[in-house]
């Protein structure tokens, strides 16, 4: 039986180009909002991805010269599967958007504000209407919903209705997974309202995609506003940060909500996924693996918990001691993807899930998930060169840039996930394990300091790859994992021309090309290693610039691929620098962990309330003492936990 592909959708629309890395702020930050009112005379672009169970939208949203509205809906439906089944074949759609009729006559639509909350707000006059749309990915449906509210500010009462762009269409058989036709379009309710002067009403548009045996979403807005608004309210609920500098505490707020909510219901259960227009109802071993998974322990969000322990349930039955672990399971589980070949992605799934398993303090979990955090290491360490240090055929970047046959990353997070075994080891009353694990760990880390380290542009630092002679941005990682012998020297050189270019940091020296979780990794590091007044000002400019600058208000995957696209994952990265960075927290046990503060001298406190260590909620309190020491408070089940210096171990009961 012959099959066509299906021509994939544009994601984003093309006024929606964001053509800058960097800029300074032109939004401004409103009760926990972020706003920008139209200027006359001067285009306005934005792009946002909000998700739900069974969809992720992305708006294109903007105004041009003329003030005149601009909008492009793109909406995915991860669990409609195309064919061929691969990574990117969950079902797209661009929406036109039904049109605003006025006694049956379109007019223009002039936007006047774009306000984001959690959800777009899109303010906008039609004639002698007042218009605001709510627009966000329903939670419980596949849909995307549009809420719209029209006042009629007008003399004279005024007939409104929509003109419906969107009527409901069936995909081709021929494109659909098994020859599945899938249903697309949107609803409207109601179509028509008759407004007074002074009057308001409401309109909802739902734009969906079910099964051909399915009906479209009746287009409920009042339950799907409720369910948004609940999710909200759950995640500003936990992981709460408290520093001195408000913009850093709201895009704190606000990646918590790109963290938490990009989480599909699959037939192969919850996936996290990165979202971005591509990548959906799949999971990676780095963006799933190593950087969001370790961070649902702590954020004590439910949902992310049991998403964290499905995903590396779900890898089991890939990991060998033998061979190297694939990186991606695509396709609601349905299949593999393995194109990079050995990224070192074993040692993502050690590193991430023993710390998982660690500060989600459940031994009976811990003791399902054990066996394959012993097997990731020993095919790990089987791949040790001459040198010491462990070999694989690409990186998290998939050979976008030179990897080389041995790289700083790989054996950085081999270092810490032997730490981490050693710990989990010890849980078990395994302390022969535990003590060559440890063993191991002191050997690779002489390694990497025999290896990697090097004098590179001038700077005692790191080559990220023998095959490497420029200084590059992940020469951070040993920072983040506790190796600090060249600390000052790479913060020196990551803060340097060669590689810090206005709000954070190229890939490479010589290149414009820049990925955000570099950066948010160099963050993280410099805290943990005690450069914390050298990070202090990167971490002001960048969260500037990505809550309150030309693209808002995420961190962002890459720049200038894929259009800056508001990847999940690096929302979570973005929020382990407080936890692991400037709190310094290490989970050394299922009841005990260290921290390690390193606050700016411009912070005489920190606080991060309602985070989850060893699977207990605490408010954890730092205050400065001296010039490197601190007063640290815990607060847990009415218990209260205290100790002072530079760094302390606690146990709780």
């Amino acid at each position: 039986m012959f099959q066509f592909r299906r021509k994939r959708q544009r994601v984003f629309a093309p006024w929606a180009a964001m053509r800058t890395p960097y800029t300074a702020p032109k939004h401004t930050l409103m009760e926990n909002k972020v706003c920008f009112t139209v200027r006359p005379g001067a285009s306005y672009a934005n792009h946002l991805e909000m998700s739900g169970f069974f969809c992720s939208s992305i708006i294109s949203y903007g105004a041009d010269e003329n003030g005149c509205m601009r909008l492009m809906r793109h909406v995915v439906f991860p669990q409609l599967r195309l064919y061929p089944n691969l990574t990117h074949s969950s079902l797209d759609c661009n929406f036109h958007g039904a049109a605003l009729l006025i006694n049956g006559e379109k007019q223009a639509e002039t936007a006047e504000q774009f306000v984001f909350d959690g959800i777009l707000h899109v303010f906008s006059h039609c004639g002698a209407l007042h218009v605001e749309r709510k627009m966000f990915a329903a939670r419980m449906q596949s849909a995307c919903m549009e809420l719209l509210t029209v006042e009629n500010t007008g003399d004279a009462p005024v007939c409104v209705s929509l003109q419906n762009n969107d009527r409901p269409k069936l995909t081709a058989a021929i494109y659909g997974v098994d020859r599945k036709r899938y249903r697309y379009g949107a609803v409207l309710t109601p179509e028509e309202l008759t407004l007074q002067k002074g009057e308001k009403g409401q309109f909802c548009i739902a734009y969906g995609a079910v099964p051909e045996n399915a009906e479209l979403s009746n287009a409920d807005g009042a339950q799907a506003l409720c369910d948004r608004a609940a999710f909200l309210k759950e995640t500003a609920d936990f992981f709460i940060v408290e520093s001195p500098d408000e913009t850093i505490n709201a895009m704190a707020r606000f990646a918590k909500i790109r963290a938490c909510e990009s989480i599909y219901k699959t037939k192969a259960g919850l996936m996290h996924s990165p979202g971005g227009g591509g990548y959906y109802a799949a999971l990676w071993t780095n963006d799933q693996c190593e950087y969001i998974n370790p961070l649902f322990a702590y954020l004590g969000y439910p949902t992310g918990v049991e998403q964290a322990k499905n995903c590396y349930k779900l890898y089991q039955k890939y990991i060998s001691p033998k061979k190297a672990l694939i990186t991606s399971i695509i396709s609601e589980g349905d299949g593999i993807w393995h194109g990079a070949k050995d990224r070192g992605d074993s040692t993502m799934y050690a590193y991430g899930c023993a710390r998982f398993l660690l500060s989600l303090g459940d031994k009976e979990t811990a003791k399902a998930y054990l066996q394959p955090v012993r097997d990731c290491l020993a095919y790990t360490l089987s791949k040790r060169n001459a040198d010491g240090v462990i070999e694989s055929d690409s990186d998290e970047l998939e050979n976008r840039f030179e990897s080389g046959k041995a790289n700083l990353c790989t054996s950085s997070l081999a270092y810490d996930a032997l730490l981490s075994a050693a710990y989990l080891e010890e849980e078990f009353g395994n302390a022969d394990a535990a003590q060559k694990y440890r063993s191991e760990a002191e050997e690779l880390r002489k390694a990497i300091e025999s290896y990697f380290g090097r004098e590179v542009d001038g700077f005692a630092t790191y080559r990220y790859c023998a095959e490497e002679s420029r200084l590059r941005s992940w020469i951070a990682i040993p920072l983040t994992m506790g190796i600090t012998d060249r600390a000052e020297a790479t913060t020196k050189a990551l803060l340097s021309p060669a590689l810090r270019q206005n709000e954070g940091l190229v890939t490479r020296r010589g290149e414009k090309t820049f990925w955000d979780r570099s950066t948010l990794y160099a963050l993280r590091g410099m805290f943990y290693a005690g450069q914390q007044e050298s990070a202090l000002e990167l971490l002001e400019t960048y969260s500037k610039a990505r809550l309150l600058g030309e693209h808002i208000p995420y961190a962002v995957e890459a720049f200038p691929e894929g259009n800056q696209a508001q990847l999940s994952a690096e929302s979570g990265l973005y929020l382990r620098i407080f936890s692991e960075g400037v709190l310094g927290y290490r989970p050394t046990g299922f009841n005990s962990f260290e921290l390690r503060p390193h606050l700016p001298v411009a912070w005489p406190q920190f606080t991060i309330r309602k985070i989850w260590l060893c699977g207990k909620c605490a408010d954890v309190f730092v205050r400065r003492s001296g010039a490197h020491t601190y007063a640290i408070e815990i607060v847990c089940d009415g218990k209260t936990y205290k100790a002072s210096g530079s760094e302390a171990v606690f146990t709780l009961q």
